[in-house]
């Protein structure tokens, strides 16, 4: 009780006030810088985290132009016979939308796990089966454990960086997967071409050198000019834009444009070809010398069957 008593009771001297409150102001500094000091360190942790993202996602960047954009196309829009689009809203879904959008295509096929899972899936093993008619060829494994060219912090890498898309990804002119299943049944027969248009195929193939740049369904894969699968179709509306007509174009059909395209290459490029906008001066400038007039008339009447 007595003790109670002194302890409540108890009158500090003035200079021990005066250290103990000096004491209780530096414990509150230090408090204070250690918490502001540990906010710093967060901060910087953070920056630095982006920073090695960002990083990271250059790699894969570089990765993707090397290895992907071929198939893909530059945006990864897709190309129409090739690859489908991996930077679409079908396939990414979107982080931009409140609330996120989902991936249609994960849906569609049953995927259960992560966007960045199955992109860095199929990247790494393959697609082995083929479920639809609508790509000449399976996707391959990229790997080297499958005897691919990339190392796993490769994979990784530019996982990262198609999976970005989903910040921003595009809805049009994109060329996405079909449902599973469609086109895997039996497809029609092509129309067998005849002597003039098998002559302009060999052309197109041999003294042409066409298939160094241009990809055809089933013919040639190039990646350098714009894919020629839908050259008619294409060629039909190309000749009405506005553009091409600024650009000096004559054509009024898609015969005279195909013929334009190959004895005048440089009158109109085309803006988009599978790894980015399409080259100037690229495509031969005088094949209407080098091709006989009759190998030039063959060429075309091929060209003519790309619908």
């Amino acid at each position: 009780m007595n003790l109670f008593y002194k302890i409540i009771t108890f009158r500090p001297s003035f200079g021990l006030r005066i250290v103990t409150g000096l004491v209780g102001i530096v414990l509150s500094l230090a408090i204070c810088g250690i918490v502001g000091l540990t906010d710093m360190v967060a901060a910087q942790l953070k920056t630095n985290d982006e920073a090695f993202e960002g990083r990271l996602m250059e790699a894969g960047a570089k990765v993707y132009f090397e290895q992907c954009a071929r198939c893909h196309g530059l945006q990864g829009k897709g190309a129409d016979g090739a690859a489908p689009a991996i930077s679409s809203i079908a396939f990414l879904g979107a982080q931009n939308t409140n609330p996120p959008t989902p991936s249609q295509r994960l849906k569609d096929i049953g995927w259960i796990g992560s966007l960045e899972s199955y992109i860095e899936a199929v990247t790494t093993s393959g697609i082995p089966i083929k479920s639809s008619q609508a790509w000449e060829q399976n996707h391959p494994p990229f790997a080297q454990r499958f005897a691919g060219p990339l190392r796993d912090d490769q994979i990784k890498n530019v996982t990262k960086f198609v999976a970005n898309w989903r910040l921003k990804p595009f809805t049009d002119g994109v060329v996405d997967a079909p449902k599973p299943g469609a086109g895997s049944g039996p497809q029609p027969t092509p129309m067998p071409l005849g002597p003039k248009e098998n002559a302009g195929l060999e052309v197109f193939k041999g003294a042409g050198g066409c298939t160094a740049c241009h990809a055809v369904r089933g013919v040639a894969a190039g990646a350098v000019g714009p894919t020629l699968n839908k050259l008619v179709s294409t060629a039909e509306k190309r000749v009405t834009q506005a553009d091409y007509k600024a650009a000096g174009g004559k054509a009024t059909d898609a015969a005279g444009y195909i013929r334009e395209s190959i004895v005048a290459p440089n009158t109109y490029i085309v803006p988009d070809c599978p790894q980015g906008a399409c080259p100037s001066g690229v495509m031969i400038q005088n094949l209407q010398q080098i091709l006989k007039p009759e190998e030039l008339e063959n060429l075309i009447a091929y060209l003519m069957t790309l619908r």
